[in-house]
C-alpha cells in the first residue's frame, strides 16, 4: 500500500513538473504598475479578474491556465496579472475598470491602450487562439506619456491610440448572409438573462436577444447580444451608443 501512494505521488510530480507554468506578478501590485513594467520588457499586459467563490473562475483555474501551450505563450509574451475581486487592491481595480461579470480578462498593449476584453469562461485553445490575434510586435512597442492613464474614462481608453489591428480575413463584409451582434453581458441565470434583455431593450432601438452558450455539460452561459448590424463598421459606429450606458460591448459575427 505504500509503495502505490509512492508511486501516485511520483506520478503527480511528474505530471506537475511537466507543466509550463505562468509567471503570476504579486497580488498586491496594481494595474498602473503592471503597466509600467510591461512597458518596459515590451510585452503585453493580460489581467485576470477572478473570485475564490465562482465555480466559472476555478473550472479556468483548473483547465484554462493549466494548459501547457496557453502557459508557454503568457511567459513569452505577456505579463499576467491576476486580480482577486476579495482583495482591497482587486476590488479597487475592479470599480475603476467597470468589471461587473467574472470571470473577465483584459488585454493590454505596452502603451497601456486596451486590445480586447473578456467577460466569460472560455477554454485554452479559444482564449489562445483570442491571445495570439493581438501577439503582434506593433503592440509590444511603448509610447512615452502613454502608460496607465487613470484620468481618463477607462472605457475609451484605448482611444488614445488605436493599437494595431489583425489581418482581417478577406471576406466581404456586405454579403446578404453576414450579420454582426454586440454582446453587453453574460448570466449564469437563464431567468436573469431574460429580465435583463427586457429591461435592456426599453433603452435600445436595435434589438436584443439571449443566446445560451454551453461552457462544460453542468455550466451553461447566457449572453446578451444587441443585433442586427449588417457590417463590421455599423457595429463598430454603435459602440460610443453602449459606452454612454456604461457598457462596454464586444462585437462578434453572428
Amino acid at each position: 500500500m505504500r509503495r502505490l501512494i509512492f508511486l501516485v505521488f511520483l506520478l503527480s510530480s511528474y505530471f506537475v513538473s511537466g507543466q509550463v507554468k505562468i509567471p503570476v506578478l504579486n497580488s498586491g501590485i496594481t494595474v498602473d504598475d503592471a503597466m509600467k513594467q510591461s512597458s518596459s520588457e515590451g510585452k503585453l499586459l493580460f489581467i485576470y479578474f477572478h473570485a475564490e467563490w465562482v465555480q466559472l473562475c476555478q473550472w479556468m483555474k483548473t483547465t484554462t491556465f493549466t494548459d501547457p501551450d496557453l502557459s508557454q505563450f503568457l511567459k513569452e509574451n505577456a505579463l499576467f496579472l491576476e486580480l482577486n475581486i476579495e482583495t482591497s487592491t482587486g476590488n479597487a481595480e475592479k470599480q475603476f475598470y467597470n468589471v461587473n461579470m467574472l470571470p473577465t480578462m483584459i488585454l493590454f498593449d505596452a502603451a497601456g491602450n486596451q486590445l480586447v476584453r473578456i467577460s466569460e469562461a472560455m477554454n485554452a485553445s479559444k482564449l489562445l487562439s483570442i491571445l495570439n490575434t493581438w501577439n503582434l510586435n506593433e503592440n509590444k512597442q511603448s509610447q512615452t506619456g502613454n502608460v496607465s492613464n487613470k484620468s481618463a474614462n477607462p472605457s475609451l481608453q484605448h482611444l488614445n491610440r488605436p493599437p494595431l489591428l489583425p489581418n482581417q480575413p478577406n471576406i466581404s463584409e456586405n454579403s446578404e448572409n453576414i450579420y454582426y451582434g454586440i454582446i453587453i453581458k453574460y448570466f449564469h441565470q437563464h431567468d436573469q438573462a431574460l429580465q435583463y434583455m427586457q429591461q435592456f431593450q426599453r433603452q435600445v432601438e436595435k434589438k436584443v436577444i439571449v443566446t445560451e452558450k454551453e461552457i462544460t455539460k453542468e455550466i451553461k452561459q447566457y449572453q446578451i447580444i444587441v443585433r442586427n448590424f449588417s457590417s463590421m463598421e455599423e457595429a463598430r459606429a454603435y459602440l460610443p451608443k453602449l459606452r454612454m450606458l456604461n457598457i462596454n460591448g464586444e462585437i462578434i459575427k453572428l
